[in-house]
């Protein structure tokens, strides 16, 4: 090859690492000691899928492991240009530090109660079996807690919905000739669990991964009104779900407990002693008409279709995430 052709093929090859995407530049590297690699991120990153992309990384759990590559990353809704993130798998992976595995003293850092006040009893048989349901997942060994970054899905806590795992039948939300109807359904009911999950996990500071509101806000099985907008709703194993996000350096476990006699269903989340819980404000929920913000026990019965919002204020690592949940209701078919 000419001296003229080996500098042209040089200058090529030069210029298409200038002008690639960056995955991890050989500058970024971190010591030989470890191999790790960094990635710095540009704009355009605070979207996952284009942070992924150009980290290089792929697959259905590829955001969640580049969170359990990255511990000190705790609010993910303020990733900005120049933040330096390791790219997972070049040397070992950093270690969240030990806790106290003795669950009798864990701590609530999180906690919501609910009501179902003149639930006809087949849906209040749903609501103890899928509370049970919660606690029997988490008594099992396999998956005691969620890990630090690490994701539960509520239908995937769930399982079967059937009369073969407990549930009898009650009714759901369903459509009919283009109007909102309840039909009858295994498990019905169950949607109490996920509308007092949710909002205890806001309290308690996780990040709200997924979550969907009903077609219409049910008063007349939740029998109040200040859960308007904190509602949510799942439909195993292919409708709606609840996701929640653990982004402490400590595992944390739910509990569901439900009192008949005062006919509630309590959710709290546990913490080791050695997590110092997010300082966490909600806002709301309120009720969303021509303009103005309605505390939701003050809207009273809103039958009409509607509008609500919630929001989780986070503070965290000097920075805070204000994530707005908003809820869209069709008109209540009892009205």
């Amino acid at each position: 090859m000419k001296a003229s052709a080996r500098w042209i093929c040089g200058l090529l090859m030069a210029l298409a690492i200038a002008l690639g995407p960056s995955t991890a530049n050989a500058d970024e590297r971190g010591g030989a000691s470890d191999s790790a690699v960094f990635y710095t991120l540009v704009d355009g990153d605070a979207q996952p899928t284009e942070l992924l992309m150009h980290m290089g990384i792929s697959g259905p759990d590829a955001f969640r492991e580049m969170l359990l590559w990255n511990p000190q990353l705790h609010n993910i809704y303020a990733l900005a240009p120049g933040t330096r993130l390791r790219v997972p798998g070049f040397g070992p992976r950093p270690a969240f530090p030990a806790f106290e595995s003795d669950y009798s003293k864990w701590k609530i850092i999180g906690t919501h109660t609910s009501r179902f006040v003149g639930s006809p009893w087949e849906r209040v048989t749903n609501i103890i079996v899928s509370a049970n349901a919660v606690n029997n997942f988490f008594d099992n060994s396999a998956h005691p807690y969620i890990s630090p970054r690490d994701s539960l899905s509520l239908t995937y806590l769930l399982g079967e919905i059937s009369t073969r795992t407990g549930y009898t039948l009650g009714k759901a939300i369903g459509m009919e000739n283009g109007e909102l109807v309840d039909i009858p359904a295994v498990g019905g009911g169950i949607c109490q669990l996920p509308s007092t999950v949710f909002p205890a996990a806001a309290k308690a500071g996780l990040d709200i991964v997924q979550r969907t509101n009903h077609a219409y806000f049910p008063y007349f099985y939740w029998g109040y009104g200040e859960g308007f907008g904190f509602d949510a709703t799942v439909a195993p194993p292919y409708g709606p779900d609840l996701v929640i996000r653990n982004l402490y350096d400590y595992p944390v476990r739910l509990f569901a407990r439900v009192n008949t006699a005062e006919q509630t269903l309590t959710v709290e989340v546990w913490a080791p002693p050695q997590l110092v819980p997010f300082l966490v404000q909600i806002d709301g929920p309120y009720l969303y008409s021509a303009g103005s913000y309605i505390p939701a026990e003050q809207a009273g019965w809103v039958w009409w279709a509607a509008r609500a919002v919630v929001s989780q204020k986070v503070w965290v690592d000097g920075g805070m995430w204000n994530r707005p949940f908003w809820s869209s209701y069709l008109r209540d078919p009892h009205s």
